[in-house]
């Protein structure tokens, strides 16, 4: 029986804003995703994936959106060097597992259009292909007496939500 708790942090302000999301780890990467998005303030109307590279296109492994998985012939990667998954299928435990990730390790979810910042072992997740936002997410913690398929939550937040459509932008 096991959940993590990922700290979910705006990749241009970290400090200012971020989200706890407890997820179990019979849960897709989808549900974990769509959690995200709606803590944050964006819908869901975009393409997305999780990746484990700090330059978040140039990432070896891609857990893709389900519709855009789907539309690629035979589910192929874009990249020779390139292994994709769909995630409405993974689940957040076989992405741990896949990744050998530990306590503190990182992923990466969303995009902003600048250098990212070195993220360590890990990767990224980038949101909506043309404004990019980006965020990382820490694996802050194992837990073990939680059950396998538990619903993601919000455990803990800071900040204000995202204006995804701000005219200033």
């Amino acid at each position: 029986m096991t959940a993590y708790r990922f700290r979910v942090k705006f990749d241009p302000d970290p400090t200012s804003l971020w989200r706890d999301v407890v997820v179990g780890s019979d849960r897709t990467l989808e549900e974990f995703q769509t959690t995200i998005n709606t803590a944050l303030g964006l819908d869901r109307g975009h393409l997305w994936f999780i990746g484990t590279d700090e330059d978040y296109w140039r990432s070896d492994v891609k857990y893709q959106c389900p519709q855009e998985f789907e539309e690629m012939s035979s589910s192929e990667p874009m990249r020779f060097d390139e292994e994709t998954h769909n995630a409405g299928e993974t689940t957040v435990g076989d992405m741990v597992e896949q990744l050998g990730l530990d306590d503190r390790d990182r992923i990466c979810y969303g995009g902003a259009r600048r250098k990212p910042r070195p993220l360590g072992r890990g990767g990224c997740q980038l949101y909506d292909y043309g404004d990019e936002w980006r965020f990382y997410a820490i694996l802050k913690e194992i837990i073990g007496d939680r059950i396998d398929d538990t619903t993601p939550e919000i455990d803990e937040a800071r900040g204000d939500g995202i204006e995804q459509y701000d005219p200033g932008r």
